[in-house]
């Protein structure tokens, strides 16, 4: 189509945009007519204009169009061409009309027949092609309610492989189902899977009351054990539990394109270039040849998980696709599930060349099935939405809204920058719109930057790194300010991106010993664990891991990425501090709702250090914690009997009402204790 001398485009229900080159006939036309194959239709002429290489038509057709007929444009000499759906797609017209709320796409399982439904309004015709018992046969779908395609076999094809062949805009595109839950290798094509077998069974949790009880933790499945895989995570999890975080945050498990599932040695990455997902990511199996046999590790991971009392939230990438042009979505329903600008060119906020169109009636439902079928199928705790700020305000509530229905306490949080996406900003889901999505909660990058220092700037220093003149900013952090509630609040000083904490420091603190260095990252864990909000650790930080000083290891080696067993045991004290610090949190329940912070909780500065006040916590118990990131030691007087829970000594000579504070540390004093 690209290179037809005559193109024409469908941009509403009535015009049609026909361009002409002027290799053909200088480009002119005095006659436009629409055919359906049958008959012909006039089109009437609007408008036209002259560019360098081609003339650009609009014309108006004043009949009905028949979504999905598969029309030709007529112009002078009898030349035709397609007429490709395009901007109709974009209509409020084509969503209400071709809206499906069914819970039936994909293929399904009865106790006698195999079903397959795909939703394709603009097709002409959908066929699936089927590999079962040694024989491969294509048949043709029947098109139903609301442009979608239908077929019933006989008999219970388990384990049948099957892809879809689209007619779409005069193409035949071949297509993995994008409700598929499982594939070949490599994303070769989908599988029928029976899901009953792989349902995970639901256990009982302790409540997460408010997102502030949880401590989250996140890491790569690649990264985490030596055989980077669903089963050995599964086998290393009492590392995670003796810790006591609350939430292991998986970096995305969902099929992506950068790694060679057959030979996943050769390429490393992350797995923020999504291809399908209801399927989960081949690499990640102990037998990647067995397509199902990665549902079974990851049933196993999470059932596991949860008897240790771990929940599993996971990071999914819905913002963008890897490659717009052999996505699914482009090849099923071209111009629907992305967003252009006003000139028409692909809105590119995301920087990867797609943004996806959350705000479309049947993208938002195709999100919300995959987040539903994570929860109902393996029991998901929580969702990590990557630059969410690219998706929009009514999604990011719809969602919030129905998974509360089905778990009381997941969790909803992702990265709310603003980007530069073809969307009016009061729509999207971004920081700055948190007050529109009270149930959301977002990463604070000031947090992030105000306690490390900038992480644009290696050099920059931030309160617990030296940085003196940020003492009132740190002092009104720790409090949970920046949001309308401390539980909208993912605290952070390090994550995937970016360069670690231990990196950094080598850098804006290059002129401290190592060992002071190491104090440091003590100081910056126990901010993040102990202020208001929702600590959020990143794997390895809690024994300074290393990436070798470079800021984004996407697709850097496994020796760059992979944790080490020995940083682990060479940084124990700072695993047992972390240890210690988690425990208070959640022993003495420091988490408060801002109304309870503006009653309970105090602060203020004494020699650039923060005293920081929590009064009734668990068991009638007021906690005192000083965060002293100078280099002198604080005395603190206090009146009363105060056990010290974390760090410091009392002051010798002195009946028990002076602490020191040594230089970059936290104390931890804590009154009417009974143990």
């Amino acid at each position: 189509m690209k290179n037809s001398l005559v193109r024409a485009y469908l941009d509403d229900y009535q015009n049609i945009e026909v361009i002409i080159d002027k290799a053909f006939c200088q480009g002119r036309s005095d006659v436009f007519y629409l055919t359906d194959g049958v008959t012909v239709y006039p089109l009437e002429l609007v408008t036209s204009r002259e560019e360098d290489r081609a003339i650009v038509y609009k014309v108006r057709f004043d009949g009905e169009i028949n979504v999905g007929t598969e029309y030709q444009v007529m112009v002078t000499n009898n030349f035709k061409c397609i007429l490709n759906y395009r901007f109709i797609v974009k209509t409020d017209r084509f969503d209400e009309e071709f809206y499906y709320d069914g819970d039936d796409l994909g293929s399904t399982l009865t106790d006698k027949y195999t079903k397959f439904a795909l939703w394709a309004p603009t097709a002409s015709r959908v066929k699936v092609e089927i590999e079962y018992g040694g024989k491969i046969k294509t048949v043709d779908m029947r098109r139903t309610e609301n442009g979608v395609y239908r077929l019933t076999i006989a008999p219970r094809c388990v384990g049948a492989i099957y892809r879809y062949l689209v007619r779409v805009n005069g193409n035949w595109n071949e297509v993995n189902d994008p409700y598929g839950k499982a594939s070949l290798p490599n994303s070769d094509r989908s599988v029928v899977v029976d899901l009953d077998t792989y349902k995970v069974e639901k256990l009982h949790m302790p409540e997460l009351w408010r997102y502030t009880d949880a401590v989250i933790y996140e890491t790569s499945v690649r990264d985490y054990s030596i055989e980077g895989t669903f089963e050995g995570m599964k086998n290393n999890l009492a590392y995670l539990k003796d810790l006591g975080i609350t939430s292991l945050q998986l970096m995305p498990i969902n099929d992506f394109a950068s790694v060679n599932e057959k030979i996943p040695d050769l390429f490393y990455n992350w797995g923020y270039d999504p291809l399908q997902y209801f399927a989960l990511e081949g690499s990640y199996s102990s037998n990647v040849n067995d397509p199902v046999q990665v549902l079974k590790d990851f049933h196993n991971l999470v059932l596991t998980a949860h008897q240790q009392r771990i929940r599993i939230n996971l990071d999914v990438v819905f913002n963008h696709v890897y490659y717009l042009n052999t996505s699914t979505f482009d090849n099923v329903v071209p111009y629907y599930y992305f967003r252009y600008t006003g000139d028409r060119k692909l809105s590119d906020g995301t920087l990867c060349g797609n943004d996806v169109a959350s705000e479309k009636k049947m993208v938002r439902k195709f999100i919300l099935d995959v987040l539903k079928y994570f929860v109902n199928q393996f029991d998901v705790d929580g969702f990590r939405f990557d630059l969410m700020g690219i998706l929009d305000v009514d999604t990011m509530n719809l969602i919030c809204k129905s998974l509360r229905e089905l778990k009381s306490d997941i969790m909803i949080y992702g990265e709310g920058w603003q980007m530069n996406t073809a969307l009016e900003k009061e729509k999207m889901a971004c920081s700055s719109n948190y007050a529109l999505m009270p149930q959301v909660a977002f990463f604070n990058d000031v947090f992030r930057d105000t306690i490390k220092g900038s992480t644009f700037d290696a050099e920059g220093k931030g309160y617990a790194t030296g940085g003196r003149n940020l003492t009132e900013e740190a002092c009104d952090l720790v409090t949970g300010s920046g949001y309308g509630s401390p539980a909208q609040s993912v605290n952070y000083v390090e994550c995937h991106d970016d360069m670690t904490v231990f990196d950094k420091l080598k850098i804006c603190c290059k002129e401290e010993s190592e060992a002071l260095r190491i104090e440091r990252v003590k100081l910056l864990l126990g901010m993040v664990i102990l202020s208001q909000g929702i600590p959020f650790i990143h794997s390895g930080q809690e024994y300074c891991r290393s990436k070798n000083g470079i800021s984004n290891t996407y697709n850097k080696p496994d020796w760059i990425n992979k944790l080490k067993e020995e940083d682990r045991e060479a940084h124990k004290d700072i695993i047992s501090y972390v240890k210690t610090l988690i425990n208070i949190r959640r022993k003495y329940r420091i988490n408060k709702t801002r109304e309870m912070i503006e009653a309970d909780v105090d602060t203020e500065i004494v020699k650039g250090a923060i005293i920081y006040k929590i009064r009734n916590c668990n068991n009638e118990t007021d906690l005192t914690i000083i965060i002293n990131p100078t280099d002198k030691t604080l005395d603190y007087r206090f009146d009363g009997f105060l056990k010290l829970l974390c760090d410091g000594q009392r002051k010798p000579g002195c009946v028990g009402s002076i602490v020191c504070c040594r230089p970059v540390s936290i104390t931890v004093l804590g009154s009417n204790l009974n143990d």
